[in-house]
């Protein structure tokens, strides 16, 4: 089983639809569990749509704030219980040997009323006993390293959280990768970073799946990252790269593009009737789009070279390198807008 949890913060337009696409192709994960959409259902049914799922519970934004979704692939039998506008419960009834509960939880962002975010996790905590797997973003810290600039987190809020946990017999899973997973964006000391989204789980979830695995992955856009959960090893499926024998739709997103049909329309002399002549400039302009496209590279490859870049700029965890992360960022969303387009054509 694949969980993939995000604080996407919107999702209405073209370059946040963009790197969802890509992150759940490349992932494939089985339950998808989104915050802070934006969206309305309606809205929310065609991103389902674009994205390939089968089934979705959607918790609408109200006057574009919030919003839930938690969608699932059609081999998952999932039955939601409960849901509210900041999280959504729901059992898992198979390929385990018992039946599991899943909750998607968005905390309360603001100090005085996090004390609900904890009174919920306790009311969710009496409803079940089953095999739990509780997973989003709490808006909370458990210890002041999870926290890098600003002002020091006040003790007592993170005692409050870990006192929640305890309760609930929840602990934390641990993390593949940066630990922070929220960042301001701001520059110099403005700059604040924490570690804000996090699955954790009971004791009786954790014997049932020992091997399970929190990533911290990356994304092009927002200022949260992905959360992935893999309850077992995952493997990597390739596709062959096929040369191209039509005009791809990518291509026109290059501004090279343009160029390369202009020199080769222009640089095609020939006498004869003028449809022999309009045939021959067609097929000069497809052999040279044909051999651009070859010195473009592979689109997977470039993305994962960006994505690596972007790694290591952002496990640094400097203030001053900011701005070539606003830059990568931007050359791997061109890149994705690219790969998107491919995939629909």
């Amino acid at each position: 089983m694949i969980v993939l949890s995000w604080n996407r913060w919107g999702l209405g337009n073209l370059r946040a639809g963009t790197v969802l696409s890509h992150l759940v192709r490349g992932k494939a994960p089985d339950i998808l569990f989104l915050m802070e959409t934006k969206q309305t259902i309606e809205e929310m049914k065609t991103i389902q749509a674009d994205l390939h799922y089968d089934s979705m519970l959607a918790i609408p934004c109200v006057r574009r704030v919030g919003g839930l979704a938690m969608m699932w692939k059609p081999g998952v039998h999932l039955q939601v219980q409960t849901f509210s506008l900041n999280h959504i419960d729901a059992q898992i009834m198979n390929n385990s040997p018992t039946p599991w509960r899943i909750t998607g939880f968005y905390g309360r962002p603001k100090a005085y009323r996090k004390h609900e975010s904890w009174e919920l996790l306790r009311h969710l905590h009496s409803r079940d006993s089953m095999l739990w797997l509780y997973v989003g973003d709490y808006n909370e810290i458990l210890s002041s390293d999870e926290k890098q600039g600003g002002p020091p987190r006040p003790p007592r809020q993170m005692e409050d959280f870990r006192q929640a946990l305890l309760h609930c017999g929840l602990s934390d899973l641990g993390f593949i990768g940066n630990i922070f997973t929220w960042r301001n964006g701001r520059p110099g000391r403005a700059f604040v970073q924490e570690r804000l989204d996090r699955a954790c789980a009971n004791t009786e979830w954790r014997e049932i799946y020992p091997f399970a695995r929190v990533h911290h992955l990356h994304a092009a856009y927002s200022d949260h990252e992905p959360i992935l959960i893999t309850t077992q090893e995952v493997t990597q499926v390739t596709r062959r790269r096929r040369k191209p024998k039509r005009f791809k739709e990518k291509w026109a997103s290059d501004p090279a593009c343009e160029g390369v049909i202009r020199g080769a329309w222009e640089g095609v002399h020939l006498t004869g009737s003028p449809m022999y002549k309009l045939f021959e400039k067609i097929k000069a302009c497809r052999m040279a789009l044909v051999r651009w496209s070859q010195t473009l590279g592979n689109s997977k490859e470039q993305i994962d070279l960006k994505y690596a870049e972007l790694e290591t700029l952002t496990s640094m965890n400097l203030a001053e390198n900011q701005d070539q992360i606003h830059k990568v960022r931007d050359e791997i969303n061109c890149l994705l807008l690219q790969d998107e387009l491919f995939w629909r054509q």
